[in-house]
Parts: C-alpha cells; sequence; structure tokens
C-alpha cells in the first residue's frame, strides 16, 4: 500500500535478520517477498483492465532521487504511456478470466516484462492517464459499468 514496508536487501544481506524479525514480528506474520528487478529504475507501471480489456495506456511510477520505491505516495513520478506488447499480453491473458470471476475493474503491476501484483481494492491512476494522454479511462469504466449492470437485469 503505497509502497509501505518495502526494503531492498543487497548481496551483502546486511540487516536482512533484523528486517525479517521486525516485518514478521518475530515470525507472527506473513510476509511477501520478491527479487529486485532493476528495470524499476523505467518506472512500475500500473496497467488497468476494465470490463474484461485492457487500457492502451499505463502509469509508469518511477523512483525519483535514491528512493527504489516508485509509488507516487512516496514520491514517484508518475507517467502515462503507451503499454507495451508485454504488458498488453499480459492484460489482455488475465482481464477475461479476471471479468469472468466477477472482478469489473482491476490494476496490475509490472516491472519491466513482470507482473508484480494483482490489485483489487485500490486500482488508481485514472485521472494521471486521462490528463497525460486524454485518454478517457473514467469513461471506459463507467461504460463497462452500465453494460455489466444491463446484464444483471436481464437474468
Amino acid at each position: 500500500m503505497g509502497g509501505a514496508g518495502v526494503f531492498r536487501v543487497k548481496d551483502d544481506a546486511m540487516n536482512l535478520g533484523s528486517i525479517i524479525e521486525q516485518l514478521t514480528r518475530h515470525g507472527r506474520r506473513t510476509i511477501m517477498v520478491q527479487r529486485y528487478i532493476p528495470d524499476i529504475a523505467q518506472g512500475d507501471k500500473r496497467i488497468l483492465l476494465i470490463g474484461g480489456q485492457t487500457v492502451p495506456y499505463c502509469l509508469a511510477r518511477i523512483p525519483q532521487g535514491s528512493e527504489i520505491r516508485g509509488n507516487l505516495a512516496v514520491g514517484g513520478k508518475g507517467v502515462a504511456r503507451a503499454i507495451s506488447a508485454r504488458d498488453r499480453e499480459i492484460g489482455d491473458t488475465l482481464a477475461p478470466i479476471l471479468l469472468e470471476r466477477g472482478l469489473l475493474l482491476v490494476g496490475l503491476d509490472a516491472i519491466g516484462d513482470y507482473m508484480t501484483e494483482l490489485n483489487v481494492t485500490s486500482p488508481t491512476c485514472f485521472q494521471e492517464i486521462a490528463e497525460q494522454t486524454g485518454f478517457d479511462v473514467a469513461g471506459m469504466f463507467v461504460d463497462a459499468l452500465e453494460k455489466h449492470c444491463a446484464t444483471w437485469n436481464d437474468e
């Protein structure tokens, strides 16, 4: 959530034990570990899936200064861009499956060619993408919502 609790442990693994103790509260809490992906320098991309379709733009959240996290909440710079072929492949593969499972709006995070997260509670970045590209993300969502609601009425 906003990059909270994200650490980068380098090859020397200094303080790893202490970091694990703090994050797990001495083994009482589960944590997630992910390999560091150097492509974070180009941004942690938010790919939006709406109504079973992939939005053609993503928001790359680019770390600033010495920060490794690109989250906007910690000062990352949001840059909207057309999605890459790999981002589209990921989105187009998952969008219909997630819609079938009742998820009308999903935010996928990707660093480089790797999907790192699937967000269903806070798939943000509508505003930034719309402001920078002119693409009406909110309109796409409303259209998908109306279509979905019409299906409920038919049942």
